[in-house]
């Protein structure tokens, strides 16, 4: 995100132009342009510095929308926290607005760690290092690889364990010793530790006192170790010493009990040892022919007639070792077994071919013509139902105790068994038009006895109510009501709906007499009607929108 190049003043100074400006120290020129013009926007003058090459694309950048306001970023705060001990050596305030432009305009605290990052390396160059990065709560972590460990001040050249390159680098004298008193953050070695060889990721005791060896592999001094045959030990001066591994002394081997014997010398480990074997070869005028599964004796007794049982077996003209499936019998499994004293051969033992009968929930174990053992074929349908499997025949059915609304069949497709499942759906149903207590459920739907819905007088008692005066006593009051017979049939004759429609209402009614008593004491006699039979009467079908309530109630 950026970067900076120290010149010398006595070289530079004024020599610079472009994208860094002029090496004056003054920040008020920078944005010069190839004609000597000074502009107030360094992006603009950026594009009239382009290098001629044909090869290159530099295109001019797309006017960026105005940003939001930002407030100042936490992250961005710590210059003035945490560097108290270089503010006044090394200046903060542009890398502070660094961090404020990056972490706004990318919306992402840990943009502004390369500001800090930047300032913190700065200051180093000043002579003053500062551990900044724990005040960033684990946003401007430094990871390092095991087994070294993060330190924000330390040396630019570590020790390590090769002199040589401590005395190349670090002790001698050269143009970078000056850099010696300066500390960097980075990885190094625990406290107590150092580097073994530079480029190794190993830290050691800072005694130092191990053997490198090749291929970056290391040894204490003292340890002593076995490789090649060689035995090898890093001495105390840190030199390996080799020797190779002692090899006991063999007592004189004599291979004259058999004149089919000879001496040969084999590796043995990391020594050579003399035995004796037997060179059939060596047999004068004799020619030994054992049959299959012997073999000429080869113990120091004799080499040239005896002939000696493996511990194999023989079957049509086949050595088998024991273990060894033998292909005796069909439909048994016969193995090679140790020798028997009689034949001095291993014998064959057959045993019946142990068939895999138990088949999976659907299938059922049947015969191969021809093979040993069978096979399992699916002869149903197996579905589940919660934590419920069962096995459903073609041409059965199958409803789950703890699903009534479900019905499973099962349907052969050639091989194949195919489970159909049948969601059975209730016709609506509505509890207030059930008789309380008669709702049950039939399989799967709820039924219940209905209540009597046909146009008949319903009676009930109440208080009647004029001009502010109430009856004495509840009087009886009569009313229809229930359903009566509607109908919307197509007529072909006519080629319409024709509507059919009845209502329920009164067929003879009668007067009755009822007192009123008001507030104030007075009592009078009023008249009202009382419906004294119902029926249903034919009417004229009109469109009138009807209230759900009276649907419901209506509807059976």
């Amino acid at each position: 995100m950026m970067f900076f190049i120290n010149l010398p003043w006595q070289q530079f100074h004024g020599n610079t132009e472009g994208q860094c400006g002029t090496c004056d120290n003054n920040r008020t020129d920078d944005c010069r342009l190839p004609n000597g013009t000074v502009i107030s926007s360094c992006e603009k003058m950026a594009t009239h510095w382009n290098v001629s090459n044909n090869n290159s694309v530099c295109l001019p950048p797309k006017p960026a929308p105005t940003p939001a306001p930002c407030n100042k970023p936490p992250i961005c705060q710590l210059f003035s926290m945490v560097f108290k001990d270089c503010l006044d050596i090394i200046p903060y305030e542009y890398f502070e607005e660094a961090c404020n432009y990056d972490v706004c305009h990318m919306n992402n605290q840990y943009i502004g760690c390369a500001s800090l990052q930047m300032y913190a390396e700065m200051c180093a160059l000043a002579g003053v290092c500062i551990d900044w990065r724990p005040a960033t709560n684990g946003v401007c972590d430094y990871k390092c690889d095991q087994p070294k460990v993060y330190k924000a001040c330390g040396p630019q050249i570590p020790l390590t364990c090769d002199l040589g390159f401590n005395t190349k680098f670090i002790s001698t004298p050269s143009p970078f010793s000056a850099l010696e008193g300066m500390f960097w953050e980075g990885c190094y070695c625990p406290d107590g530790t150092m580097e073994l060889i530079p480029g190794l990721n190993v830290c050691v005791n800072i005694s130092c006192d191990y053997c490198i060896l090749p291929e970056g592999q290391f040894k204490q001094a003292g340890e002593t170790w076995v490789s090649d045959c060689m035995t090898c030990t890093c001495e105390e001066t840190l030199r390996v010493n080799c020797m190779h591994v002692p090899c006991p002394t063999q007592e004189p081997v004599y291979c004259d009990a058999d004149k089919g014997q000879m001496k040969i010398s084999q590796a043995v480990g990391c020594c050579q040892q003399d035995i004796c074997v037997c060179n059939m070869s060596l047999c004068q005028n004799e020619k030994q022919t054992c049959p299959l599964g012997f073999t000429p004796r080869v113990e120091p007794q004799g080499c040239c007639h005896t002939c000696v049982p493996d511990n194999v077996c023989v079957f049509n003209d086949t050595v088998y070792k024991p273990g060894v499936a033998v292909p005796k019998e069909k439909c048994k499994h016969c193995v090679c077994t140790e020798n028997d004293s009689q034949t001095e051969l291993g014998t064959i033992t057959c045993s019946p071919i142990s068939c895999q009968t138990q088949c999976p929930l659907g299938y059922e174990y049947q015969l191969v013509q021809g093979d040993c053992c069978g096979k399992c074929v699916q002869i149903s349908c197996v579905v589940t139902s919660g934590n419920i499997t069962h096995m459903v025949k073609p041409g059965d059915t199958w409803t789950p105790p703890n699903d009534k609304c479900v019905t499973y069949n099962c349907m052969k497709n050639g091989t194949q068994y195919i489970p159909e499942k049948i969601q059975h759906v209730c016709q609506p149903f509505f509890e207030d038009d059930c008789v309380p207590g008669t709702i049950v459920i039939d399989n799967c739907c709820p039924t219940c006895t209905l209540k009597n819905t046909s146009c008949s007088l319903y009676r009930n008692s109440t208080y009647l109510e004029s001009n502010g005066c109430t009856t004495a006593k509840p009087v009886e009051m009569t009313a229809c009501e229930g359903s009566c017979v509607t109908s919307s049939l197509y007529s072909m004759a006519a080629n319409t709906i024709q509507h059919s429609c009845s209502c329920c209402q009164e067929v003879s009614t009668s007067e009755k007499k009822a007192e009123f008593v008001c507030p104030d004491g007075t009592k009078f006699t009023r008249t009202y009607i009382y419906v004294e039979k119902c029926s249903c009467y034919e009417r004229e079908c009109t469109l009138k929108e009807i209230p759900a309530s009276k649907q419901r109630r209506r509807r059976r």
